[in-house]
């Protein structure tokens, strides 16, 4: 009897073991539970270091002080003709006159055939042409334009050698001491514009 009571205590200790310890299944679904947890840590510890990284490249934006950055450049518009000025080219003939005379101006350097525009122009300060009487009513010194100004006289087309010749009028008020004629025409070269100036003396009436 001894013999069989043993085997029969043996075998309840072993259940009793057994029915302590988890099953397989149970063991693995926690198994792939630390390796799921696992993987989303290092997921996001890459995604960590990337956004840190591109924190650390971008600029800061703002922090230059007010007024200290310089204006980003602009493409120049296809549709804007460059200028070119000259005081060479353009000839006065004669090149002093009265107010309402005319002025014969020559040039070159424009398109064939394009149109050649002419006009006058003075800087704000300029000294205006006054009469004897005038000057002797106004009692102090030369009287100076309050404001520039820059207006169209004429305009022809340039000759098959881009040479031009016209008679411009000038205009009787105001009256502008030493004015600057100008010419401005299309040059052969594409979008390209050319100015020519030159200054003449008007004397009071």
């Amino acid at each position: 009897m001894a013999e069989p009571e043993h085997s029969l205590r043996n075998l309840v200790e072993e259940g009793t073991r057994a029915s302590r310890q988890p099953p397989v299944a149970g063991l693995r679904r926690r198994a792939r539970r630390r390796r799921t947890f696992r993987e989303a840590a290092t997921i996001a510890a890459a995604a960590m270091a990337v956004a840190a990284t591109v924190v650390a490249v971008l600029p800061v934006v703002g922090s230059e002080r007010s007024g200290s950055s310089a204006p980003s450049p602009t493409a120049p518009s296809a549709l804007q003709p460059r200028v070119t000025e000259s005081t060479k080219s353009l000839v006065a003939s004669s090149a002093e006159t009265v107010p309402g005379g005319t002025i014969t101006l020559k040039g070159t350097g424009c398109a064939p055939g394009k149109a050649v525009s002419f006009g006058i122009r003075w800087d704000r300060g300029a000294k205006l042409s006054l009469s004897m009487e005038e000057q002797k009513a106004q009692g102090r010194p030369q009287a100076t334009a309050t404001a520039g100004g820059s207006y169209k006289l004429t305009s022809v087309n340039a000759l098959a050698t881009g040479s031009f010749e016209a008679r411009v009028t000038l205009p009787t008020a105001p009256v502008i001491n030493k004015p600057r004629l100008w010419a401005q025409c299309q040059t052969p070269a594409p979008a390209h514009q050319l100015t020519q100036y030159i200054s003449i003396l008007v004397h009071s009436a």
